[in-house]
């Protein structure tokens, strides 16, 4: 165990980065190969990922990987547009679709001029200076938000755009960083974006995606988790998703996180929300744990994160037989059990108290009609929340807690409070 602790602290996230890209590596093409989509194809070529490995070869500082990243470089240089933009895989080429493709790259053209320039070619370095004035002439009049700062940040070396953390996903964190990076650095507000000992993102909800029984790693939870003595089982396995880490660069010192002491996370939109999940709960044990409210046309408010008020709709949606309008999920794990009124079950009533308990936490949720009237039945079964991407085959991830509406009055108004009691971590 202690042979594995060691090697674990060892491993940076560029070294998670580079053995993605290898493992995705066609022997016959030497490109990385990945598609984003639904299906498994093993024969398209991705631009931006490939892009990544040129970089993470860079990285590596070692005469054969920077032979090969030069390669590699010089061959995906060649798949730019004539305007300036580059095709999202290389099979697309010159049809270009996707317009910050180029602003996307530029990044790390940016960073190998900076950090490598001693070890670049002349002629490699005069194709990297065209191509990021095509990029950019390309780029000036098409971008708005956090790719105008990308843009600022590329040309001018300062933006001005301010992040708000209420706003901003993960995925725009991410943009956000990398773009930061290119400038003179400010502090990253990590002590606010995730949890160390969770080692799990923990911003705004509204984009949360789910695989599985788990939340879908991110490359901020990569790159922050780096400065923990290890990284966690879930941030070990294999993931697509890390060889976008060659894009990020090892952060400053930071005071520390007065998150390591606590054994959970919660967080939820207290505006209107973008879609995507109003309310979650992160917990550990033998996975990431997760607790999430989606958002449904039901309009709702959250006191606290601890009381919910749903004001059902005048016209309920007569097109589906069973008429769930308030829906919470809770991932499945063996050691996380359901119980109603402290005995097993799978129906409820309202004022019934439904917990749901593993090692490390307890979660109590109770529902009361405040206004209105009607009758409703609660059901627990297995489902999958809307952000899930990997079920096939009516495989099923978490536990559905549903309220059912049988028949109700036009107006009626719901509570729901929720309880959370931790213990240890």
């Amino acid at each position: 165990m202690l042979a594995l602790n060691s090697l674990k602290k060892q491993i940076k996230a560029i070294d998670l980065s580079l053995s993605a890209c290898r493992l995705r590596q066609s022997p016959r093409t030497g490109f990385v190969h990945h598609f984003w989509g639904d299906g498994e194809f093993l024969d398209t070529i991705p631009l931006y990922e490939n892009f990544c490995f040129a970089t993470a070869l860079y990285r590596q500082k070692t005469v054969e990987s920077v032979s090969e990243g030069k390669e590699l470089l010089e061959k995906l240089l060649a798949f730019q547009a004539p305007d300036g933009s580059f095709p999202i895989y290389l099979h697309e080429f010159p049809r270009c679709h996707d317009w910050m493709q180029g602003l996307k790259i530029a990044p790390f053209l940016i960073q190998l001029q900076r950090r490598f320039f001693t070890v670049l070619p002349p002629d490699l370095k005069k194709k990297i200076a065209i191509a990021l004035e095509k990029i950019f002439h390309f780029s000036k009049d098409k971008c708005l938000g956090l790719w105008f700062f990308r843009y600022q940040m590329c040309t001018e070396g300062k933006g001005s755009f301010h992040p708000d953390p209420a706003q901003m996903s993960s995925s725009d964190w991410t943009q956000w960083l990398i773009s930061a990076q290119l400038g003179d650095f400010v502090s990253f507000p990590s002590a606010q974006l995730f949890h160390p000992a969770l080692q799990a993102f923990i911003g705004s909800p509204h984009a949360d995606v789910q695989e599985k029984f788990e939340p879908r790693p991110t490359p901020l939870e990569w790159l922050l988790a780096e400065k923990e003595e290890s990284f966690s089982k879930r941030l070990l396995q294999d993931h697509p998703l890390q060889m976008h880490l060659a894009a990020l660069w090892p952060l400053q010192d930071e005071p520390q996180n007065h998150l390591s002491s606590l054994s959970h996370a919660i967080a939820w939109q207290a505006d209107e929300p973008k879609g995507g999940n109003l309310f979650r709960i992160l917990w550990g044990g033998s996975q990431l744990h997760s607790f999430v409210l989606p958002h449904t046309h039901t309009k709702s408010s959250i006191q606290d994160g601890k009381t919910f008020i749903f004001d059902l709709p005048e016209e309920a949606d007569q097109t589906h037989n069973d008429l769930f309008e308030i829906v919470f999920y809770c991932s499945i794990s063996p050691e996380i059990s359901l119980t109603i009124n402290e005995g097993k079950g799978t129906v409820f009533f309202l004022k019934d108290q439904i917990e749901i308990r593993s090692p490390k936490l307890t979660i109590s949720l109770r529902f009361e009609l405040l206004s209105g009237s009607g009758d409703f039945r609660g059901h627990l079964f297995y489902a999958n929340r809307p952000s899930q991407t990997k079920a096939k085959n009516y495989e099923a991830y978490d536990w559905q807690i549903g309220l059912r509406t049988l028949r109700r009055s036009p107006k009626a108004q719901i509570r729901v409070s929720v309880d959370v009691v931790a213990y240890e971590l």
